[in-house]
């Protein structure tokens, strides 16, 4: 079994033929500043499901199912929900909320009123859409502090919500593509959250994203809360092997963050193989790759030992 925890899904029709322009990783994070014209058509085209281009490049490489959720931008949630309904035996979906204040280069002076909102659509994405858990949350969109135990205050409607259902949600690591909210790419303040909610799955996405100082602050709150995951997307294979020696392969998941634009890139190799290479760098018995590429996933989302 192979599960792919970190997938984005739909896009615009100006992103639907990049290989001229995509190839590697440097490519693809410098599109927005080398293509403003381009990237600037993604805030006013109409998205596209292109759920069919991941099902076939999960097809090429194995992957048996994708956790998906929407890309920043106008994608809803209902949206990704159409794409999993197209795909119930592959697909799984997650929600997001502010993403599109992310893919607009700037977020709200006021994020009150999307905190007061956001319990009441993360039940109708749970209860009526199917959706497993909340994917990629930018906090920037729901406070405005940079205060800690200020973020935990603001982020608990979200947080007492998803404990309700036992649901885990998703906290990016180091940088992004998109301007701005750089301070809670180092995640010391996911602390406070993981206190308080350990009953509340917490995902560190990237896991640093291979940069040191991120990485250590990642295991600090990893050690110190036993209901902090990672996945291994844009890590190297030196801190696998750490994160796994430290807090267990039973709490890390594969992702390959595969999504519009990153399915361009093929310098040194397509975007699965260079995630898949992090694991052979790292060294992993038998047992540690089973956990990373299916077991902890189907756990922690109740995918049935992988079986859907």
């Amino acid at each position: 079994m192979f599960i792919d925890t970190h997938v984005h899904v739909w896009s615009y029709p100006v992103l639907e033929n990049l290989g001229d322009r995509i190839r590697s990783t440097e490519d693809l994070i410098t599109f927005r500043t080398r293509h403003p014209d381009l990237y600037d058509r993604t805030l006013t085209e109409g998205p596209i499901d292109n759920a069919d281009r991941l099902i076939e490049h999960m097809d090429r490489n194995g992957v048996d199912k994708a956790i998906v959720q929407a890309r920043p931008g106008s994608v809803t949630n209902d949206q990704v929900a159409e794409s999993v309904a197209r795909h119930p035996d592959r697909l799984h979906g997650l929600l997001r909320i502010g993403h599109d204040q992310e893919a607009a280069y700037e977020y709200v002076a006021d994020p009150g009123p999307v905190r007061e909102a956001a319990p009441a659509h993360i039940a109708y994405c749970l209860d009526e859409l199917g959706m497993i858990g909340m994917g990629e949350t930018f906090v920037r969109a729901f406070t405005t502090s940079v205060e800690p135990e200020r973020i935990a205050k603001d982020l608990a409607p979200i947080m007492e919500t998803l404990r309700e259902y036992k649901a885990p949600i998703q906290f990016p690591t180091a940088w992004s593509q998109f301007p701005g909210g750089l301070v809670y790419g180092n995640p010391v303040w996911v602390d406070e959250v993981a206190y308080r909610y350990p009953d509340v799955p917490v995902i560190l996405t990237k896991m640093g994203r291979g940069l040191q100082y991120y990485f250590d602050t990642s295991m600090a709150v990893a050690l110190r809360n036993a209901n902090v995951y990672f996945d291994v997307v844009g890590t190297k294979g030196e801190h696998l092997r750490q994160a796994i020696d430290a807090i267990g392969s039973k709490r890390i998941m594969f992702g390959s963050d595969w999504s519009a634009t990153w399915r361009y890139v093929r310098e040194p190799a397509d975007l699965y193989a260079i995630r898949l290479r992090v694991l052979d760098d790292a060294g992993l018995s038998a047992e540690e790759r089973e956990d990373i590429l299916w077991r902890t996933a189907a756990g922690l989302f109740g995918l049935d030992d992988g079986a859907g």
